[in-house]
């Protein structure tokens, strides 16, 4: 196996344990295990345990930009695929792309202060996710599908503080159905707001 498939092998098996127990809960023997390395073949790949996790948020994060990039492939910009986008929400929720959840929320409540060396990253991946929702936001304004006067920046902190927070919501109570009530309120609102 080539060097670069190696290195994405181990991403690959690094990925859901880093998710499921975060940076600071997750022992290198616990990667060594999951990728059949010894602590030197690791190594050869990865500098530190801390290049191996920001690395392994990177391959996370583009598998879940890539999941919603082809839920929302055939959309058009604006309200309808604001709505896609709540849609695809709710089926990650059900079926996610890395096993843990959500990695951009998973690595978000360790990296705050305790992971300087992510806490940048993530910061990066959260402007990305409220980029996208913001221009779509911007867009149903421009083609008059939401009223002028919306105010654009509050309705896309709104959209992403509600998924965020009710993701966290299901996964602290082991219940779907907060997601399921959230995705269903945004979307009446976002059909509320229609003009």
């Amino acid at each position: 196996m080539k060097a670069s498939q190696r290195r994405h092998a181990i991403l690959v098996s690094a990925a859901p344990i880093f998710n499921r127990h975060g940076f600071a809960g997750t022992s290198i023997a616990e990667i060594l295990a999951a990728t059949e390395l010894e602590k030197g073949g690791l190594y050869n790949h990865f500098a530190s345990k801390e290049e191996l996790a920001l690395e392994t948020f990177e391959y996370a994060f583009g598998e879940v930009q890539a999941y919603f990039s082809r839920e929302l492939s055939a959309v058009t910009s604006g309200y309808a695929r604001l709505v896609a986008f709540i849609d695809a929400f709710e089926r990650y929720v059900e079926r996610p792309v890395v096993d843990g959840g959500c990695p951009l929320a998973n690595a978000a409540l360790e990296a705050d202060d305790a992971l300087p060396f992510l806490r940048e990253r993530v910061r990066e991946a959260f402007q990305t996710l409220r980029d996208a929702v913001a221009h779509n936001v911007g867009r149903a304004i421009a083609k008059g599908e939401f009223a002028a006067a919306t105010d654009r920046e509050a309705l896309t902190d709104m959209l992403v503080a509600a998924l965020e927070g009710a993701l966290l919501l299901a996964r602290a109570l082991r219940s779907r159905s907060h997601v399921q009530r959230v995705a269903r309120s945004l979307r009446a609102m976002l059909a509320e707001r229609r003009v």
